[in-house]
């Protein structure tokens, strides 16, 4: 019996997976209640005020090895043991301990099943969740209709709403994340107004270290953003003020059971992406990667990574590589007309950085290090305005030569050039 490859999620690293299984002559089944309809996510919130294209569709089509099932899958049942048989939890191997189970094409035994909402069950002798993420959608009492933009509906229905007015719109945005800033900016570009609310002080607060985050919010400031601090109950913000009010307070990944377990936040996956459960990886926006040279105490949550997390394993499954999974992560959030970037393990809460700014003195970007020695090595790389110095950053932490502290602070050193070493 050949592999029987199901991947779990229609959306950028499942779709991934499924095209480079395709390519490589490996049948694949896809499933996902929109499976055949997907699309990358970060642009929704960032044209959703003007007329631009406001979201790229990446469309998979089915094919004669890539399967599309439209159905939620339920949980999935492991061939080596039943919910009811299975071992305590203390006994259960960890993602670091699971064994690359993974080899070239051939011959395989079947590992589970996944049972769907449509009563189907489907056999799988390796299975990948690429489950993704659910966005929060708090009430706010004053704004009934108030809603994320994590999913090409809820964009859609907001851009219904901005195509119909024929005035300026007072946008009210809940959270000030990425994708929060994000969509206020954007409006404030299009000639709208725009208000954050924040829980804290700090917009921006868990996603980039102090240095950036100041001067980016400076820049909305200036631009015309308006921030309230210190919003403790959404109830709090006042009724008729706002046309739209936008969520984004965060998002967790969706998971299903698997032997009746559930993790409490994500799947936590050793440094070949390798669940705990034998024949399960996991990929995406659902996974912890819990080991390797990219390991991080939440998902990584960016569509870069997803996308290579679904190139890796297929890399792996097919037996191209037996290597662990480590290409530099890195995410990029274009604010208006403001563009940040980030690459390799960077801190919000970094106090020992160094900061070059560019010739204008308005770019700039921030150096992260393993320590605070002279020779600790270049770990992360944070670029503000600056796109070309963003893909040195990136060669040069994917690269065999990477700088260390003192030679970052070397005036004369010279990023560009050591990226092409």
């Amino acid at each position: 019996m050949g592999k029987r490859i199901v991947i779990i999620g229609a959306g950028l690293a499942g779709t991934t997976a499924a095209r480079e299984f395709g390519e490589r002559g490996q049948a694949v089944t896809l499933i996902d209640p929109q499976a055949g309809e997907t699309y990358e996510r970060p642009p929704l919130s960032k044209h959703l005020f003007d007329g631009s294209r406001y979201h790229l569709p990446y469309h998979l089509g089915s094919s004669e090895l890539v399967t599309f099932v439209s159905a939620r899958a339920l949980q999935i049942t492991l061939a080596e043991a039943t919910a009811e048989s299975q071992p305590p939890a203390e006994s259960r191997p960890t993602a670091e301990s699971q064994q690359d189970t993974a080899a070239p094409f051939g011959e395989s035994e079947i590992a589970g099943t996944v049972s769907l909402d449509s009563g189907e069950t489907l056999e799988f002798t390796h299975c990948i969740l690429a489950t993704g993420m659910e966005a929060n959608a708090p009430h706010v009492p004053n704004y009934p209709d108030a809603l994320p933009v994590y999913n090409l509906g809820e964009a859609e229905w907001i851009r219904a709403r901005v195509e119909a007015s024929t005035k300026q719109l007072n946008v009210g945005v809940l959270g000030s994340g990425y994708l929060g800033m994000e969509v206020a900016t954007s409006a404030v570009a299009a000639g709208h107004r725009a208000t954050v609310y924040l829980r804290g002080t700090e917009p921006l607060r868990r996603q980039l270290s102090k240095p950036v985050r100041d001067a980016l919010v400076a820049r909305h400031r200036d631009a015309g953003v308006e921030f309230v601090m210190n919003l403790t109950d959404p109830a709090d913000i006042p009724a008729g003020v706002h046309d739209l009010l936008v969520t984004s307070v965060g998002a967790r990944p969706e998971l299903i059971p698997i032997n009746g377990d559930v993790p409490e936040f994500a799947w936590d996956v050793n440094e070949k992406l390798a669940t705990s459960h034998p024949g399960v990886w996991a990929a995406g926006d659902c996974a912890r990667v819990t080991a390797g040279p990219y390991a991080l105490a939440h998902p990584w949550a960016c569509e870069p990574v997803a996308e290579t997390h679904g190139k890796f394993l297929v890399q792996l499954l097919t037996g191209e590589t037996e290597q662990p999974w480590s290409d530099v992560p890195w995410h990029w959030s274009f604010q208006g007309p403001e563009k940040v970037f980030t690459a390799g393990l960077t801190r919000p809460d970094a106090g020992d950085v160094v900061i070059r700014m560019g010739p204008d003195g308005k770019k700039m970007q921030v150096f992260h290090f393993a320590g605070p020695e002279p020779d600790a090595l270049l770990i992360g790389v944070e670029t503000l305005g600056w796109p070309p110095m963003q893909a040195a950053a990136r060669r040069v932490l994917d690269g065999g030569h990477i700088p260390t502290r003192a030679q970052i602070e070397d005036p004369e050193f010279d990023l560009k050039a050591h990226s092409r070493l």
